[in-house]
């Protein structure tokens, strides 16, 4: 009763709008990759069969729905296998290093109301996270 269709191909870190199939209806939901091992998380949609079967006097009328766990999450508290976004200050934008594998690099840019030039920080690896200045 879903369509994840826009799923196929996505890595760690890209997300995907699942819909519901056709013969189906709800609104969609956006599931993320979290890793090879653990693929995707999200949660939805409840999807409405558009179709019903008349026996008689009954009518039959389909509803799925899926459970699934909640998980809320920081930006400071990465995805696994993601590098931890640098911590360097309230006057730096790191927004661009979240959901970062590596080997990856993400440019770190002055907060709104400070200038400056951006700086490009390296995760080479998990244990180091991002390497950088500026």
């Amino acid at each position: 009763d879903k369509d994840t269709s826009d799923c196929s191909g996505k890595v760690p870190g890209e997300s995907c709008t699942v819909s519901c199939a056709a013969g189906y209806t709800g609104s969609s939901s956006v599931y993320v990759c979290k890793d090879l091992d653990d693929n995707f998380i999200g949660i939805g949609p409840d999807c409405v069969s558009t179709t019903s079967t008349t026996t008689g006097t009954t009518v039959t009328t389909t509803k799925t729905s899926v459970t699934a766990t909640t998980t809320t999450t920081s930006t400071t508290t990465p995805l696994p296998g993601t590098c931890y976004p640098p911590v360097i200050g309230p006057d730096k934008d790191t927004s661009d290093c979240i959901l970062i594998i590596p080997p990856g690099t993400c440019t770190v840019k002055c907060a709104n109301g400070y200038t400056g030039d951006p700086a490009t920080y390296y995760c080479f690896n998990l244990e180091d996270n991002f390497v950088g200045v500026g």
